[in-house]
């Protein structure tokens, strides 16, 4: 594994934990929940606001971050693809459990430490229950993997 840039979930994570640290619009502290196995790293968090009409407005702000964070990790050594999301579904098992209002989503090519993330910033909606709002933060990152691996002739 090429050991030139840390691990860029763990750089969003850092970042976005300081820079909401004392931010009076959560409604409870971020706190980043982080599963790893071999080569992969999953984090992923879920930001509550105490005025959800702030909702759309936090997605940018947060994936404004984000992006920041992406392009100082990757400097001249990487691709982003970036999409703008308007609405969508997220489905569990075949049912649809919450609607997706607005978001970003970051597809992260790092050169030096032939990584894929994949980093999705969410407004979400739960369609049943309480029908609460939320930010969802969620990076998948594949390290060392075989994309980056030179074709032979």
């Amino acid at each position: 594994m090429n050991q030139k840039h840390g691990f860029l979930s763990g750089e969003i994570s850092v970042q976005v934990e300081s820079v909401l640290r004392e931010d009076v619009r959560l409604a409870e502290r971020v706190k980043f929940k982080r599963k790893e196995r071999g080569n992969t790293i999953i984090l992923t968090t879920n930001i509550y606001l105490r005025d959800k009409s702030l909702l759309s407005e936090f997605v940018s702000y947060i994936a404004n971050i984000v992006e920041l964070v992406i392009e100082k990790h990757l400097a001249l050594n990487g691709e982003i693809i970036k999409t703008n999301i308007e609405s969508g579904t997220v489905s569990d098992r075949g049912e649809v459990w919450f609607e997706i209002v607005d978001g970003a989503m970051f597809e992260v090519y790092c050169f030096a430490c032939s990584s894929i993330s994949f980093v999705r910033v969410l407004h979400e909606r739960q369609l049943y229950g309480e029908k609460n709002e939320w930010i969802s933060l969620d990076v998948d990152e594949y390290r060392d993997s075989p994309w980056f691996e030179e074709e032979e002739a």
